[in-house]
């Protein structure tokens, strides 16, 4: 059987995905652009005409993982239009779905962080301040409403998110998923609820 010929976008891609893998299995520092090749079966210079350096794979990774094929996040997308807890559901959703149907990105950053990698420091100051920002922004105008309690917005923010990275981390890397098979849903809504109880101004 003839070998399938790949597209020059569907090339890029495969070529990611592998590198994706190799460096969650690896690290950045243990993985070479001849072990991505081998993996996907073709040449170091099929990768060097897609990526001129190793480096350049990073930014291809965060743009795979958080963004559609206009540069947009796939999460700011899915808030347009949002307000009040459906943009905390959203949120939540989003992350816990996405960690759960491949947590390779999670270890991808884990890795990262803990190799001193410039890959969690770029996503850092693109995709999760975005995300912060935006949180920050949706709980001071909770907060100027009167409906939350005065209180730093973006700590606020931060409390949020950690809850509900803690439990994909803890679920997807740690594997808690093998005592826990809570449904995705019933933990967004518990995670809100918790939230909103505490943010709630009496």
């Amino acid at each position: 059987m003839a070998k399938k010929r790949f597209t020059a976008e569907e090339r890029y891609a495969q070529i990611v995905k592998v590198a994706m893998r190799l460096f969650s299995q690896k690290g950045f520092k243990g993985t070479t652009t001849r072990e991505i090749a081998k993996e996907a079966g073709i040449s170091e210079a099929i990768i060097f005409k897609h990526f001129a350096k190793k480096e350049d794979l990073y930014s291809a990774i965060i743009d795979m993982q958080c963004n559609d094929k206009q540069g947009q996040s796939f999460l700011m997308r899915r808030l347009e239009g949002k307000e009040g807890r459906d943009v905390f559901r959203e949120i939540a959703a989003f992350l816990i779905q996405m960690h759960q149907e491949d947590p390779t990105f999670m270890k991808l950053l884990m890795f990262s962080a803990l190799e001193g990698h410039k890959l969690s420091d770029i996503f850092i100051r693109t995709r999760a301040i975005e995300t912060l920002d935006y949180l920050a922004k949706h709980i001071a105008r909770l907060i100027k409403q009167g409906s939350f309690k005065k209180t730093d917005a973006y700590i606020a923010a931060r409390a949020f998110m950690g809850m509900v990275l803690h439990y994909s981390m803890t679920q997807e890397i740690y594997g808690m998923k093998r005592f826990f098979r809570t449904p995705v849903t019933k933990v967004v809504n518990i995670f809100v609820d918790i939230f909103f109880e505490g943010m709630e101004a009496h």
